[in-house]
């Protein structure tokens, strides 16, 4: 991965997750014109988001554990690094 993996607060979270779900099930499905790289585009939009308070850091969590035992992927080093601060960077956490 070439680009810089930092989080990203600009949409919220349920914006992301609704995204990725249309996008993951048109691109495993084969239908319409998204392709894996769409999902892991959008899936990487999740990962980057900042959670604004502790309810949405576990919602992103949940929704990341539940795609991947879904999808029975993976994550690669640095995107669980970024996962996990900002899981635990929440001021007062």
């Amino acid at each position: 991965m070439t680009e810089k993996l930092e989080l990203q607060p600009n949409e919220p979270l349920s914006v992301k997750v609704e995204r990725h779900r249309a996008v993951y099930l048109t691109a495993v499905n084969g239908e319409g014109g998204a392709d894996m790289d769409q999902e892991a585009r959008a899936r990487m939009e999740i990962i980057r988001h900042a959670p604004s308070d502790q309810d949405e850091r576990d919602k992103k969590l949940l929704y990341v554990a539940g795609y991947l035992i879904a999808s029975k992927g993976s994550l690669n080093p640095e995107e669980i690094e970024l996962l996990l601060s900002g899981s635990i960077s929440l001021p007062g956490h």
